[in-house]
């Protein structure tokens, strides 16, 4: 299938000030668009500080900081996976991950299916509850968010809808990153796809983020890990290890669905 160029963007919100935040995050955008990358991808939540401070946080569609990241995919020819934001949108608040095109078009929308009891996200936001998978360059890419990450059935339907590569914006706690390193190294494993996690990396008295975004491998395989500052790197995934993974271990293809079926 080819090689895909993903670009990692670990940002470190500024919480006191949602103008400046926004300037400076739509300013790394604009830079790590410019790095020659197929897919730019950024974390969880990137417009928004921690705890959710209430319905003042939310964005709508039309707000020109989503045109802007349009205007930017397009001058860049450049997929954007734009993390995740707090939007307001007819069916209710959502953790919402917006998919950008190369010809500046929003392609597609996910809605975060489990909301964090420990961030107080379901007083404040409305799960989403449907699956996401985008086409991008012509590959078919999974999406999930952060706690979504906890849920191997999420990641399993997307593998076995076709998903090659499967994206994570996280807004992760420090104190729990353990868990960050480990449920994406367990998708990509019982999945035998990609997973490519990018984390927040910010810090605060209410919470903190640990950064340490991953590109793993069909195989298991770290090939990506950054630390805990902010920072952009990219890296290029074989997607033709999808395959070979599957055919040297065989996990996809020993699955008996009709089997667990029963036990429900």
């Amino acid at each position: 299938m080819g090689y895909l160029k993903v670009g990692l963007l670990q940002v470190q919100v500024i919480r006191e000030d949602a103008a400046r935040n926004s300037r400076y995050v739509l300013g790394e955008i604009r830079d790590a668009a410019r790095s020659g990358c197929d897919v730019l991808v950024l974390p969880e939540l990137w417009n928004a500080a921690f705890p959710l401070l209430g319905p003042q946080v939310l964005i709508t569609e039309d707000n020109p900081l989503i045109r802007n990241i349009a205007q930017t995919a397009s001058r860049n020819e450049t997929w954007i996976v734009a993390g995740s934001m707090a939007i307001n949108t007819q069916a209710g608040p959502r953790n919402r991950c917006l998919v950008f095109s190369p010809d500046g078009e929003l392609v597609y929308r996910y809605d975060k299916i489990h909301l964090y009891p420990g961030l107080d996200e379901p007083n404040i936001l409305s799960p989403g509850c449907s699956p996401g998978i985008a086409f991008i360059c012509g590959i078919p890419c999974g999406l999930m968010i952060c706690f979504d990450a906890e849920f191997p059935e999420i990641a399993q339907y997307l593998a076995s809808r076709g998903a090659r590569v499967i994206f994570v914006p996280g807004a992760w706690k420090t104190e729990y990153i353990r868990f960050w390193r480990a449920l994406l190294l367990s998708r990509s494993i019982e999945n035998q796809v990609f997973i490519v996690g990018v984390n927040r990396c910010d810090r605060g008295k209410n919470a903190s983020f640990g950064g340490q975004s991953m590109a793993i491998d069909p195989f298991g395989d770290i090939i990506l890990h950054l630390d805990d500052s902010p920072r952009f790197q990219r890296v290029v995934l074989d997607l033709d290890k999808v395959d070979a993974a599957r055919k040297e271990h065989k996990v996809v293809s020993s699955r008996r669905p009709e089997i667990y079926r029963r036990w429900r």
